[in-house]
């Protein structure tokens, strides 16, 4: 009897270990039944400032509809990469795009795309998915799109992010002002996206898009309070103050690398819905290989040793410059006599400065690559530098520095026109707002006093894309497949 009862005892010993085993084997318990496939993307990592050459890369991928078993507050790295690879896959918004194909080959048998184009400023542009698992769960797959290569696109959803907070606010707070209204703007649209019976939400983006799926994502809780959610954002800026954010909001997993001033800000205090994970974090050692097999042009950039230098410096900066939320989008006014004497009067505030700077920046026929193109004129811009740095030890002695900054900007928008082959979409005063918050941000007086410090100018201007290096599609999706490798067949 007692060796019976020893046996029974032995085999569920054995059986527990085995469980435990299995238990680790697959993480924390987690077995899913994969398929696997191809997948490809254009890759927002460019070896110059030319825009004809964009890259394609060539990928595996593996999924599981297993995966929505789980309890979304879960972290699942398995669907953190494939929900990244989907993002990139759908910057080709179109029913012959990689984003389709992706999704198709995922099991989706219904596919749709939103239309970005409208003079509409709050809107946004998302593609989505839904497909049937288990017996009669609908599972709506909704991809917010955060880059894209028209000029015109890219405009518009650069005003977007800059648009913190709501014009003529006196007291802004709460969430981000233009990611809150384009998630209030789709909101209906993806609720009809729900089937008749349970429905499972994945609600993923990056950048901007990250942010805008980053505040739709309470939204559907709010209407859906029984629907199972998953959210997964990918180096999204912040999208509402730390004080506005109460309830239980562990389904949101918001990936971000610090080096990567695009999750620095907006600042004061702000921060996202949900969990935050730390991408850079031991991945950077096998990175290079990672992004080697994925066949980018970024493998081997060093960047990343250096940048993070260069983030703390220009979040601090910014945060001095604009110490408030309220303070980014105060009026202020300028007056100042020019070299000839002429008196100049400006009323504006820095957030209308820097939406408007986005007409200059994505304009019709151009990259993006301002920053670029200014590094190859950088001759021509001593005289600039020059009056810029004057203008600082001005303000940091309490000096009036407008009119160095009038002077900086002049040379700066002759410069600019040369760049750009001909006329420019902004006007000399529009850039003035601009230099006028940009100058002590770019430009610093050392700690204990001295002269103005340029490097930092000279870092952003020279190295614009190793700044950009964790921002892009091929390094988070290269981080990711280190954190989640291809299972065993």
């Amino acid at each position: 009897m007692y060796k019976k009862q020893f046996r029974r005892a032995a085999a569920l010993a054995l059986a527990a270990l085995m469980t435990f085993g299995a238990f680790i084997m697959t993480g924390c318990g987690r077995s899913y039944e994969h398929i696997f496939g191809d997948v490809e993307w254009l890759s927002t990592y460019k070896e110059d400032s030319s825009d004809t050459k964009v890259n394609t890369i060539k990928d595996s991928y593996y999924y599981s509809d297993d995966w929505f078993s789980d309890d979304p507050s879960y972290d699942n790295k398995e669907l953190a990469l494939a929900s990244m690879q989907l993002i990139a896959s759908c910057m080709s918004d179109d029913d012959d795009g990689t984003g389709a194909a992706f999704l198709d080959s995922m099991g989706f048998d219904e596919i749709g795309f939103s239309d970005f184009s409208s003079s509409d400023p709050d809107d946004c542009n998302y593609t989505w998915a839904r497909k049937t698992i288990g017996d009669d769960t609908t599972l709506t797959a909704v991809v917010i799109q955060g880059v894209n290569y028209n000029w015109h696109l890219r405009n518009k959803a650069w005003k977007q992010n800059f648009t913190v907070n709501e014009p003529g606010a006196a007291d802004p707070s709460g969430e981000h002002y233009a990611y809150a209204n384009a998630a209030d703007s789709v909101l209906d649209d993806i609720e009809s996206l729900a089937g008749d019976g349970d429905t499972i939400f994945w609600i993923t983006g990056h950048s901007r898009g990250g942010a805008i799926a980053n505040v739709l994502a309470p939204r559907l809780q709010e209407k859906y309070g029984d629907a199972k959610i998953f959210v997964y954002t990918f180096e999204a800026p912040a999208t509402v103050d730390a004080e506005a954010v109460s309830g239980d909001y562990k389904y949101i997993h918001n990936y971000v690398c610090s080096d990567d001033i695009v999750t620095r800000v907006p600042m004061w205090g702000m921060t996202r819905y949900g969990e935050m994970h730390d991408l850079g974090k031991d991945t950077d050692k096998d990175l290079d290989e990672a992004l080697e097999a994925l066949g980018s042009s970024a493998a081997g950039m060093k960047a990343r040793i250096v940048t993070g230098d260069v983030v703390d410096k220009l979040s601090a900066n910014l945060e001095a410059r604009v110490p408030t939320r309220a303070d980014f989008s105060a009026e202020r006014t300028d007056k100042w006599k020019d070299a000839d004497g002429k008196t100049h009067k400006l009323t504006y505030s820095y957030q209308e400065a820097l939406v408007k700077l986005m007409d200059l920046v994505f304009r019709k026929d151009s990259s993006g690559s301002l920053l670029e193109g200014l590094a190859a004129k950088r001759g021509d811009l001593e005289g600039a530098i020059g009056h810029l740095t004057k203008g600082v030890k001005n303000e940091a002695g309490g000096s009036d520095p407008a009119a160095e900054y009038w002077e900086a900007t002049g040379t700066l928008y002759k410069v600019l026109k040369d760049v750009s082959g001909g006329e420019l979409p902004v006007s000399k005063r529009d850039l003035y707002k601009v230099v006028s918050f940009a100058a002590p941000v770019l430009i610093t007086i050392p700690e204990g006093g001295g002269e103005p410090d340029t490097e930092l100018l000279t870092d952003v201007i020279g190295y614009s894309r190793e700044l950009a290096y964790s921002h892009q599609f091929d390094t988070v999706i290269a981080r990711l497949k280190i954190l989640a490798p291809t299972p065993k067949k």
